[in-house]
């Protein structure tokens, strides 16, 4: 399984003003990214960071620049994909280590001059700011100034202003810590699984994740979560540290066959303990639920709706790192969707199709109804047109029952039911297994060359096949080097 992508660029020099180390100057200092671990397109976009960007002559009048990227963990500072913060402070991508803190709005107007270190104010800020405090302006997002002097009319700044003169808003930073944590992820696959009845098993994605963090007395302080899915999973502090100032770093930690995360795994500040998971709890419980799970309240709920509870208690959104590029790169492939209609009945195992599904799915296999999203229904059997789940469809049949003509309803529907039925048409896709451990190399490439060169069109009015380069890198290399050849390699994978 591969860990890093190779993009390489070949610069011919020959007939130019270029000489060879003066091209391989130029060709070096062209920006293709803003910072290697915290890219706003690299990082943000497709959950890469910079391993390594070396340029070498290699010949007379050609040079080379090569750019790896990694796809996966590599270190804590270049991990992938690395982790931004959720509220950024600054115009430019942040640097770890990120400090938490939030933004509180100063009373009344401000009125700052371009040019100027004194700011004129409607009220006094003395009893809201200090010397030494962050402000920023809403005429200008991004900057922070720091304060120098406060009186009953005037803020002194210690550099001039360089936004827009006019009335404008301000915000002062102050420090939040956090003292009570915790981590989920927009996929359920990224779970080291649930002690819940049946057991929700490990996922494929990322199962484990380490937040390294300083806290407001300086005591440094690692801690590794084991996922829950969509499920915020609560961080446990490390001994002698009281809570989070700094995220320093956040990484995976452990992974399963996929070789990396499905989803955006976020940290979350918490308004509240989460709730436990009772012993026992049933995954797909209400319809069909056994007396004895009646009879105790805790175990008639089922863990979605423990999901969503937990969801709730989330008060500030912290620091979080993108889907992988890996799951980008498979997002078509990781749950695709099954061919025909599923017609499903309220509290029935029993799901009629209108296709024949013994080609696409077995015994074992997990899949979610469109009707339903968020829940998962384990397959028991499947026979020609009839998908038998291990629980019953908890979800709502009956929209449009009744109704005449309406499309949505099939009823009559007759088999293996034994009965006459009113079943609602739905959709499904097939959540487990994965149709791949982690995706090819074809897949990979496939991201990148919707930005490639594809070329001059054949007289047949087809393309050549794309190198797979971004054409947004190569474009920007060739206006720096004007007249040079510069030739964009096929990417490769190691």
């Amino acid at each position: 399984m591969p860990s890093q992508i190779v993009l390489s660029w070949a610069v011919d020099t020959t007939n130019t003003p270029f000489g060879a180390l003066q091209a391989a100057t130029a060709l070096g200092a062209v920006p293709l990214y803003v910072d290697p671990a915290t890219d706003p397109v690299l990082g943000q976009l497709f959950g890469l960071s910079v391993a390594s960007d070396s340029t070498v002559q290699s010949g007379a009048f050609e040079v080379t620049r090569t750019l790896t990227l990694n796809m996966i963990l590599s270190n804590a500072a270049l991990s992938a994909p690395p982790s931004f913060p959720c509220h950024p402070r600054t115009a430019t991508p942040p640097v770890l280590p990120y400090p938490l803190r939030r933004s509180v709005t100063l009373p009344g107007s401000f009125f700052p001059q371009n040019g100027s270190m004194v700011v004129a104010t409607e009220e006094t800020q003395v009893p809201s700011l200090s010397i030494g405090d962050e402000v920023q302006f809403l005429a200008q997002p991004g900057v922070f100034y720091t304060v120098a002097a406060v009186s009953a009319t005037t803020v002194g700044i210690s550099a001039p202003y360089t936004g827009v003169t006019g009335s404008t808003g301000a915000f002062k930073e102050v420090d939040a810590p956090a003292t009570r944590v915790a981590l989920y992820s927009t996929s359920d696959l990224d779970t080291n699984g649930v002690a819940t009845d049946p057991v929700i098993p490990t996922g494929p994605g990322a199962r484990t994740v380490t937040v390294s963090y300083l806290d407001s007395a300086g005591n440094a302080g690692a801690a590794t979560v084991a996922l829950t899915g969509r499920r915020p999973a609560a961080i446990t502090l490390a001994p002698g540290t009281i809570d989070i100032a700094e995220i320093v770093f956040m990484t995976l930690a452990t992974v399963g066959a996929f070789g990396n995360s499905l989803g955006q795994i976020t940290l979350v500040e918490l308004s509240d303990a989460l709730p436990p998971i009772p012993s026992g709890t049933p995954v797909g419980t209400g319809i069909g639920a056994t007396q004895s799970q009646t009879t105790n309240p805790m175990l008639v709920r089922t863990f979605k709706s423990l999901t969503d509870e937990a969801q709730l208690l989330i008060d500030r959104h912290l620091v979080y790192m993108p889907p992988s590029y890996f799951a980008l790169a498979q997002q078509g492939a990781a749950a695709p969707s099954l061919a025909g209609e599923f017609f499903v009945t309220t509290g029935s195992k029993g799901v009629p199709t209108s296709e024949d599904q013994t080609g696409a799915l077995v015994a074992g296999n997990v899949i979610e109804f469109a009707e339903q999203p968020g829940t998962r229904y384990t397959i028991a059997q499947v026979t020609a047109r009839i998908v038998t789940l291990t629980t019953e469809y908890t979800g709502i049949d009956t929209y449009h029952a009744g109704l005449p003509g309406n499309p949505d309803i099939n009823a009559g529907t007759q088999g293996n039911l034994g009965t006459a039925v009113i079943n609602r048409r739905t959709d499904a896709r097939l959540v487990e297994p994965l149709p791949a451990a982690s995706p090819t190399n074809a897949e990979l490439a496939a991201l990148l060359a919707e930005y490639s060169e594809t070329g001059t069109a054949a007289p047949d009015g087809s393309f050549p096949t794309p190198t797979f380069l971004s054409d947004l890198f190569t474009r920007q290399i060739r206006l720096a080097l004007a007249g040079a050849t510069v030739t964009p390699k096929t990417i490769t994978f190691v």
